[in-house]
């Protein structure tokens, strides 16, 4: 089984201040037959129900509840658990009704902490599936109310729309590395490294720095007319649009080498989060 990322891996992500677990998809929220699921389930549930969202992650599923029970004139009573910091209350001002459910982060799924008995409807949105099977059914099945409690969790499957996605994704992450623009682009950043220290150049250098630049500029259409092909190139558009903003002229009195290896840096490492993810 590939390795999962860590609790400090998925709480990096979650400071990206996006809402869902998806890259470049669900923007506001999950929707269409995914959202109509869960409007199901919701609808069979009492006007003060406790409900329990595991790995929610900023708050996607717990959101949907919530604003289920905003439109329909419900007190539901909303606590979404995640063993990462999360950062849900971040986006308060896109989802005012985040303000209205109780988050506990860095709290795994099988230890909640919370009362037996005291959850009327527990739900996952592609969560559970991150946690111990076994633990997290006895933890769940300790917490649900002994009469009439619920669990009802949305995993994935190898033929998922998600799954699908996921894929497509992860082969535009192949086509980035594959690129090596990462790689030329810290070798750039070097070279300037060593002009910022007022070490001039060798001619030999300089040359190398132009045949840089014409490999950045080269690659980097590459992936453009790459990404025109695809229905949602995001990532390709993101490592692209990154990379051309760390290089562009009317930034480079802005930006130093060192702040352009960090970046750089930065995109690999969420290359990778996001290929284990």
């Amino acid at each position: 089984m590939a390795e999962r990322l860590s609790a400090d891996q998925w709480g990096a992500y979650w400071k990206n201040r996006t809402i869902t677990s998806f890259h470049g998809a669900f923007a506001q929220n999950y929707d269409g037959p995914v959202k109509a699921y869960w409007e199901t389930q919701f609808s069979g549930l009492q006007t003060n129900a406790r409900l329990l969202d595991l790995g929610t992650g900023n708050g996607a599923l717990a959101l949907l509840a919530a604003q289920y029970a905003h439109d329909h004139g419900l007190d539901f009573q909303i606590t979404g658990i995640d063993f990462s910091d999360i950062h849900p209350l971040e986006l308060q001002s896109e989802n005012p009704l985040l303000k209205n459910i109780h988050f506990v982060g860095n709290t795994p799924m099988e230890r909640t902490g919370l009362e037996t008995g005291s959850q009327d409807f527990i739900m996952s949105q592609f969560g559970f599936e991150y946690g111990d099977r076994q633990a997290s059914l006895r933890e769940i099945k300790r917490l649900l109310t002994p009469e009439g409690g619920i669990f009802v969790a949305m995993i994935h499957h190898q033929d998922s729309a998600v799954l699908k996605q996921a894929r497509e994704a992860l082969q535009q992450i192949r086509q980035c590395e594959k690129s090596g623009l990462a790689e030329i682009s810290e070798q750039l950043v070097g070279l300037q490294q060593q002009v910022a220290e007022n070490r001039p150049l060798t001619a030999s250098q300089q040359q190398q720095a132009q045949q840089l630049q014409r490999q950045l500029a080269q690659g980097i259409d590459k992936l453009n007319r790459y990404a025109r092909q695809l229905k949602e190139p995001s990532h390709v558009q993101m490592f692209t649009h990154n990379l051309m903003q760390l290089f562009d002229r009317r930034n480079a009195a802005h930006i130093t080498p060192q702040q352009r290896k960090q970046a750089i840096s930065l995109l690999r490492r969420e290359n990778d989060d996001y290929r284990r993810r």
